[in-house]
């Protein structure tokens, strides 16, 4: 009875190894892809004033779930914009990602409606947005206030 046991043991163990073999130990790949960039203008509706930025559009499941992991930096004027095909609620978080964030969510009519500031690196917590959002766009951590923008402001995308 211990040998037959014995032998169901080491086969569980052998079928347990052959598994674990198949996945490497972390199957997190850190490589980032730069996707196409357009220019982005936020227009500023107290002071009439433009801030421009250069955004790496990110549209397919596969581009928004990569986002900005594993980037080291970003340029003061650079970000991603994510873009869905209809306005919903949006949930972002900061897995694998090195950058403090500011999270600005917009709505179709490419209004600014909600804001998370500075999202911390790494964080896995989720970061929901507070208004339907068809866009949002990441950017540097302290971007957003430093350029004294506000809810209601609005984008350009250049084309």
């Amino acid at each position: 009875m211990k040998l037959k046991k014995l032998k169901i043991c080491k086969i569980i163990l052998f079928c347990s190894l052959i598994i674990i073999s198949m996945y490497p130990l972390n199957s997190f790949s850190c490589s980032f892809n730069i996707l196409p960039k357009k220019n982005l203008i936020i227009l500023n509706s107290n002071t009439s004033e433009k801030s421009y930025f250069l955004v790496e559009i990110a549209k397919t499941d596969e581009q928004k779930q990569k986002g900005l992991q594993c980037r080291i930096s970003l340029k003061k004027n650079e970000g991603m914009l994510f873009v869905w095909n209809f306005e919903d609620y949006r949930t972002f978080w900061m897995k694998n990602t090195r950058i403090s964030l500011d999270l600005i969510f917009i709505n179709k009519k490419y209004e600014i409606v909600d804001v998370f500031y500075n999202a911390e690196p790494y964080k896995l917590n989720a970061i929901n947005s507070k208004k339907k959002a068809k866009y949002v766009l990441e950017l540097n951590s302290g971007v957003f206030k430093s350029l004294f923008l506000n809810l209601g402001d609005k984008i350009l995308l250049k084309k």
